[in-house]
């Protein structure tokens, strides 16, 4: 039992711990929402398929797994008319605009710019909740979210100058859809949004399906390609849904920028590439700029 909780009464310690319970299981889903999207760059180093013959496996598979997920947990049919109520639309549509931001952000710029740009997403959080809702940040938020900047631009070594400006112009477009879509579910916990995402997957697939260069795909590269989906828009999509609906904005958005230093970890494991010393200590300074945010800011 927390101390806060401890010390209040038996009627306020009963409505504090299901709350500190919620938020706990708001961080691990998170959490897995940055380990499942972090996986993006090892899958799209293992599959040799062309881009449009990726994204549509992709879209199908992450479709699939997001309507399993839902129809398993929330038992709601597919058609109900609470799917397709405004906020679960525009999660819906932000996802699709960011992911497709998100792929052309890489063919375009540098991984560098995209990363680093991604990193400010705790920053916008702040920003669109003082210019919309008028909540103001505490200095340990911006200092925190400063400190993930710094720490992938460590990261990144001196790379930073030069991406092109179309790649940092995607990647700063996915990074606001990125952030609209915490603010929305936060606000809108009871509104399901899980429908309406795969609803968003099968219609990214739906528009890579005229560019496709041909439906006999390699076994091997069609099986990588569908667990791509599944882990990166099935899970990574769940996750972030349903834990950024349990946990403050701000502190979604710092644990959602984890994925950055994670990337390197998973090429080390599985291609064997060894991070770089400015990929370690960057990496380092990244984490505990989340650790500090999660623990010290609090939304009131």
């Amino acid at each position: 039992m927390s101390q806060e909780a401890e010390r209040a009464g038996p009627g306020r310690r009963a409505v504090l711990e299901p709350q500190a319970a919620e938020r706990l299981s708001g961080v691990l889903l998170m959490l897995g929402s940055a380990v499942s999207f972090s996986t993006i760059g090892l899958f799209t180093r293992a599959v040799s398929l062309p881009l449009a013959d990726l994204l549509f496996i992709r879209g199908l598979f992450g479709t699939l797994a997001i309507w399993l997920v839902a129809r398993l947990f929330t038992r709601r049919r597919v058609l109900d008319r609470a799917n397709f109520r405004w906020p679960s639309l525009c999660v819906a549509g932000l996802f699709t605009l960011g992911m497709t931001s998100l792929v052309a952000a890489y063919r375009v710029g540098t991984v560098v710019n995209v990363s680093v740009i991604y990193a400010m997403i705790p920053l916008f959080i702040g920003l669109f909740q003082l210019a919309f809702l008028r909540r103001r940040a505490a200095p340990v938020f911006w200092a925190c979210g400063v400190g993930v900047i710094v720490g992938v631009a460590i990261m990144t070594g001196d790379g930073l100058s030069t991406g092109d400006a179309l790649g940092m112009a995607l990647a700063l477009l996915m990074t606001v859809c990125v952030a609209a879509i915490i603010m929305i579910t936060r606000a809108h916990r009871d509104t399901p949004m899980l429908i309406a995402s795969g609803m968003a997957c099968l219609l990214s697939s739906a528009v890579a399906a005229p560019f496709v260069s041909g439906y006999r795909f390699d076994p091997h590269d069609f099986a990588i390609s569908a667990l791509f989906g599944a882990v990166t828009l099935g899970l990574g999509r769940v996750f972030l849904i349903l834990g950024s609906g349990r946990v403050p904005s701000r502190d979604a958005a710092l644990i959602d920028v984890l994925d950055a230093p994670m990337t390197p970890i998973w090429t080390w494991a599985v291609l064997g590439e060894v991070p770089s010393k400015h990929g370690t200590v960057g990496g380092c300074v990244v984490l505990l700029a989340v650790l500090v945010g999660v623990t010290v800011n609090h939304e009131h």
